[in-house]
Parts: structure tokens; sequence; C-alpha cells
């Protein structure tokens, strides 16, 4: 009984330690910060609601990787709005075709 709890205690202890090195590791990276932070000064949030934040006048954007791929969001986000269309979302056709990539990845991976 004495080589049993001999064993199987430094066998806990080393099983003990790699469980709490596993549960401090580093956190998974956060999404592009300089997307989110373009998501915050364009307004976005103002109508549409995006990871349970944000407003209800426009459609909930959290998974709209799941309905539309990256070059169709940045398409949207280009052509948006249409001559003759009566929304409210202005157009972004004048940011850069680096901002409309940033955007239009971070959206697709709300999924």
């Amino acid at each position: 009984m004495k080589y049993t709890s001999t064993f199987f205690l430094p066998l806990l202890l080393c099983g003990t330690v790699v469980l709490a090195a596993l549960v401090n590791a580093a956190p998974p990276p956060a999404p592009d910060d300089s997307a989110s932070q373009l998501i915050e000064s364009l307004g976005c949030r103002g109508c549409h609601r995006i990871q349970d934040f944000g407003g209800s006048q426009a459609p909930d954007l959290t998974a709209i990787g799941t309905r539309l791929t990256t070059a169709e969001i940045a398409e949207w986000l280009m052509t948006h709005p249409r001559p003759g269309d009566s929304q409210m979302m202005p157009s972004y056709s004048t940011l850069s075709a680096e901002d409309i990539d940033k955007l239009s990845s971070y959206l697709y991976n709300l999924r």
C-alpha cells in the first residue's frame, strides 16, 4: 500500500501542475483591434447589433460570416447604398481598400 501512494502522489502532483499551466496559458489572440476600432469609429453599432451590443434598427451582424463571404461583405460595404436605395446605411466607398479588407475580414470571422 505504501508503494502505491508513493507512486501516485508524485503523478497526481505532476498532473496538477500541468493542468494549472494549461489553465493559465495565454488566451487566444483577440480580433484585430484596428478593425474593432474602425467599427466603433464608423458608428456601425449605432444601428447594428454586433456580439450582443449595439442597435436594432439594422440587421444583426454577429453571424454575418455564416451568410456571406468576405468578398460579398466587402462588395456590400463598397457599393451600398446603390442609386435609388432609400436605406440609411452610408456608403463606405471612400474607405481605403485596406480598411474595407479589415472590416470585411472582421465581420466574416464573427461566426
